[in-house]
């Protein structure tokens, strides 16, 4: 959502209005007071742009979903500094001490080395990320393959790259 300051709807309105019209201050409606003005030098999110974890809660169960296509290139279990860095955060309130289950899955599209050792990898690379800061966590890391996916991976018999997507992924559960 764009804001317009006053003085830049006053310009507009004296660009937009024919040559030789006098605009009077009751052609210009004033921004409320209550609005202000965003940091021009914030960048807001491009509403295509996915983002790494989804969290939900249930009753006192807590649930982190990764999105394995942001994390990891195809078929690597390697993780970057930066997405370390944001696991971190993401864990930094689980309770001390608590038992977190750290699962990795995949879509059904075959890869080379097995769907199985490539999930296990990639919730174990995950769980090195929580471990090295939160040590005090106690982990049980479990990968699953193709076997538990949450979206269809075909709609009307057609591919559906987007469920397939979902179903790359990393979950981190705790109670607390």
């Amino acid at each position: 959502m764009r804001r317009v300051t006053a003085s830049a709807a006053l310009g507009l309105a004296l660009l937009l209005a024919p040559a030789g019209t006098a605009l009077a201050d009751d052609d210009v409606t004033p921004l409320d007071p209550g609005i202000t003005a965003l940091d021009p030098s914030i960048t807001p999110l491009a509403p295509s742009i996915t983002p790494l974890e989804t969290i939900t809660t249930e009753d006192s169960r807590t649930e982190i979903t990764l999105s394995s296509d942001i994390l990891f290139d195809f078929g690597s279990a390697e993780l970057d500094a930066p997405a370390a860095a944001r696991i971190g955060e993401l864990v930094a309130e689980i309770p001390q001490g608590a038992e977190v289950a750290v699962d990795g899955h995949t879509d059904s599209v075959p890869y080379a080395r097995g769907n199985q050792v490539l999930s296990e990898e990639r919730a174990r690379a995950v769980a090195d990320a929580i471990a090295a800061s939160r040590p005090d966590l106690r982990l049980t890391v479990t990968g699953y393959g193709e076997t538990r996916p949450v979206a269809a991976e075909e709609v009307d018999g057609r591919d559906d790259p987007a469920g397939r997507a979902q179903n790359r992924r990393v979950e981190i559960r705790y109670d607390g």
